[in-house]
């Protein structure tokens, strides 16, 4: 019997979600590159249109058995300046992923300072990343932790790859700021992805109902930002990762992080909470407009 991920309709919503993602990547690994400069992020333009028009013509018997993606990871430097080398990655995504196969990973390139050993090793940990992460868009994570990875051998000249965690694993990333009842918060919420009405829908509620302001962006990937009173931001998270006492939140499986914390004297978002369409190029400009757009390319284009 034909499984449900190999019928026609399991593979265009394969594909959908390939679209997808790699239009969500685009924008962000592209967000400053001029019209003429290398952008950073690199699709096979033949295999995305291939898999547009069977999107277009809702037929799978034309897919493209993978779409060929290279990335270009600019690294952190010891003075928290973005490196001028990095890491060139690439990655093929077979017919089936996300769903059933993971993107597979080859490190092309990387800085002079990282033997070949370790370069070795850094494919090989970046290649069982993606395994563990079948069912979901992985290539921010892939990206997230190769820049992780070599940052930290660069600045702390460690060579154990398994003493830094991986992005499937690590932890929500905070900054454990104090919490002062005359400061508004603001928390940075990262989700691969936002499309379930029902979601986007008591994502608002709970926001409304805890008086927060902010956006939802929805898509591929989700953001969520928040700000507010700093007990009630942690509420939210502790809603929005799951708990027995508070039924509706979407747990750590849902694939999120919350990428940043802030704090500000006064409120810099709309007090209303406002959900956004696909659109992270509307975000930033709203950010931009709300003084927090340092902020938002460091918690969420991680650009510093």
């Amino acid at each position: 019997m034909v499984g449900v991920e190999e019928t026609a309709s399991g593979i265009l919503d394969a594909l959908d979600r390939v679209v997808l993602e790699v239009e969500a990547m685009d924008a962000i690994c592209n967000a400053d590159t001029e019209e003429n400069d290398d952008k950073d992020f690199v699709v096979s333009q033949q295999a995305l249109g291939q898999a547009q028009t069977c999107l277009d013509e809702a037929n799978a018997s034309d897919a493209p058995s993978q779409i060929d993606i290279e990335a270009f990871v600019r690294t952190e430097a010891c003075d928290g300046n973005t490196s001028n080398d990095g890491v060139r990655l690439r990655m093929s995504l077979p017919l089936g992923y996300p769903t059933i196969h993971s993107a597979s990973v080859t490190v092309v390139h990387t800085p002079k300072f990282v033997t070949r050993s370790n370069h070795d090793t850094l494919s090989s940990k970046l290649q069982a990343t993606a395994n563990d992460l079948i069912g979901s868009e992985a290539m921010m994570s892939i990206i997230s932790e190769c820049r992780n990875i070599v940052s930290d051998w660069e600045c702390n000249s460690s060579d154990d790859i398994d003493a830094i965690p991986s992005e499937a694993e690590e932890e929500d990333v905070v900054t454990s700021l104090p919490h002062n009842p005359a400061c508004i918060s603001r928390r940075w919420i990262w989700v691969h992805h936002i499309t379930n009405n029902d979601r986007r829908k008591q994502i608002v509620i709970e926001a409304n109902e805890g008086n927060l302001g902010g956006f939802l962006k929805a898509g591929y990937p989700g953001v969520v930002v928040i700000e507010g009173d700093a007990v009630a931001c942690d509420d939210f998270v502790v809603w929005i990762k799951g708990n027995k006492s508070r039924p509706g939140g979407f747990g750590r499986n849902w694939g999120h992080h919350v990428r940043g914390e802030a704090t500000a004297e006064q409120r810099q978002l709309p007090e209303a909470f406002e959900e956004l369409e696909d659109d992270m190029g509307l975000l930033g400009s709203l950010c931009r407009e709300s003084n927090v757009e340092d902020e938002f390319r460091e918690f969420i284009l991680q650009q510093k």
